[in-house]
């Protein structure tokens, strides 16, 4: 009876260890909404995009979970982003968007080395999520499968979410509309399995 009681125990503590982390995940999440009010429900629905495009793919449900969990952090590396250029009401000039570029270094350099493999999967993703299926992205050119599988899922997770959504400046794509341009990006952007999924 103590063995069953025990091992009550230790699941009890690690469920509690999952619920902070949790919350920790979402604390972070949230100081970047704080400075990016647009990110606010965004990480959300494109969290659970990403996990379903992840299930499309069958990936294991481990992997699923651990996807709709660190995917939220995708753009946590805008903290480390000036006012006046995460901000702007306009389109950023050339010099403004290699300066916003930058995030997806940031985000990698916050969440990397952590033992948490939640925070390592936000790394991962942070870092990867603007690279293109052709080698065109940032911050390091990668192309096809040498982009990690989260952040490939995450590219079109992301980019669904914000056609999707209505934005200051813009109005919500109808959704043909924004599956259209995920069909047409399939292969120069967008890995061509995640967009079918």
């Amino acid at each position: 009876d103590r063995a069953v009681w025990l091992a009550d125990e230790v699941r009890k503590a690690t469920t509690e260890i999952v619920a902070r982390e949790r919350e920790t995940v979402f604390r972070l999440c949230k100081a970047a909404e704080y400075r990016d009010p647009e990110t606010g429900a965004h990480i959300l629905r494109m969290a659970h995009y990403s996990q379903l495009i992840a299930r499309g793919l069958g990936l294991p449900v481990k992997d699923q979970e651990l996807l709709l969990e660190a995917a939220p952090m995708h753009d946590i590396g805008k903290v480390g982003i000036a006012d006046k250029i995460l901000l702007k009401p306009g389109r950023l000039d050339a010099e403004e968007f290699e300066i916003m570029k930058q995030h997806a270094m940031y985000g990698y350099d916050l969440l990397q080395g952590s033992s948490s493999r939640v925070l390592q999967a936000g790394a991962e993703i942070a870092r990867g999520h603007h690279e293109k299926f052709d080698g065109s992205g940032y911050p390091s050119g990668l192309s096809g499968d040498d982009i990690p599988v989260f952040s490939r899922i995450v590219a079109v997770a992301d980019v669904f979410d914000a056609l999707t959504s209505e934005r200051p400046y813009k109005k919500a794509w109808p959704l043909q509309d924004a599956v259209d341009f995920l069909r047409e990006g399939s292969g120069k952007h967008f890995d061509p399995a995640c967009v079918l999924a």
